[in-house]
């Protein structure tokens, strides 16, 4: 197979993965409101970090190929962008929710606000789903932070932008965040450890030294991945701390659960 070939077949793929990750937030009104809405220093510090965590996913489970480099994991990351902004550009116009011609400011800010789960899906459809590809399993502790991270923003992206996440938090009584905080502790290490999903892991070094470095950590990122994300949408605005912990407990449950799936998954 020619490397032009390979290049359109890789590119397919990630423009497909961005479709199946994204399409439910490129569907969701309110992210088309916080496009235009949100302030321009938050909407920077989003692609910021989707940057770089798109990055170092290609960097531990890109191409497959031992010893690309980053060279090779920047170029990796950059298909996936591209081909991220081209799907969601194209729904999006499609659905006429942007018009480039018109409004192309706007709509280079729905797209980019687009680009978090779009280029994640496009990422990991790019190095793991191809045909007779190898699955790349990172072993480190890092590379295992790291796709919770990835996991736990993909499932909380779609939802983080909605009114639900403020009206649930508002309903809560003073022990629901306690116990949806143990609820998501319980559910993160059963899904990897004790149900038999494929790609349940060994808990190694023990039960609870798996617990305590890994679901534990993972859910504190999912945590602090829910804050950031409620905080970039504006949902932390003119609220006191009580509203913005709850707020971000509510939002971890999805972004736990992403971030178990996540390693079950790759």
């Amino acid at each position: 197979m020619t490397g032009g070939h390979q290049l359109a077949q890789s590119s397919g793929r990630a423009f497909g993965g961005a479709l199946l990750f994204s399409l439910p937030l490129l569907m969701t009104m309110e992210i088309w409101q916080l496009g235009v809405a949100i302030p321009r220093y938050r909407l920077a510090l989003l692609v910021l970090a989707t940057v770089l965590l798109v990055v170092f996913l290609s960097q531990h489970f890109g191409s497959g190929s031992p010893g690309v480099g980053w060279r090779g994991s920047l170029a990796d990351a950059g298909v996936a962008f591209v081909m991220a902004a081209v799907a969601a550009a194209l729904v999006l116009g499609v659905l006429s929710v942007i018009e480039p011609l018109r409004g192309w400011r706007d709509a280079v800010s729905v797209v980019a606000i687009e680009m978090l789960p779009a280029a994640i899906g496009a990422s990991f459809a790019r190095s793991q789903l191809g045909m007779g590809g190898r699955r790349v399993r990172t072993t480190t502790y890092g590379g295992e932070l790291l796709l919770m991270a990835a996991g736990a923003i993909v499932f909380a992206a779609n939802i983080a932008p909605t009114e639900e996440v403020v009206l649930l938090a508002a309903e809560l009584g003073p022990w629901h965040p306690v116990a949806l905080v143990v609820l998501c502790l319980v559910l993160m290490h059963g899904f990897v450890y004790w149900v038999g999903f494929r790609g349940q892991e060994p808990a190694v070094g023990g039960v609870l030294r798996s617990f305590l470095t890994l679901t534990v950590v993972g859910y504190v990122i999912a945590l602090v991945l829910s804050a950031y994300l409620l905080w970039t949408f504006g949902r932390f605005d003119d609220v006191g701390l009580v509203m913005v912990v709850t707020e971000s407990v509510v939002l971890a449950l999805p972004a736990s659960l992403g971030a178990a799936a996540a390693r079950l998954i790759l």
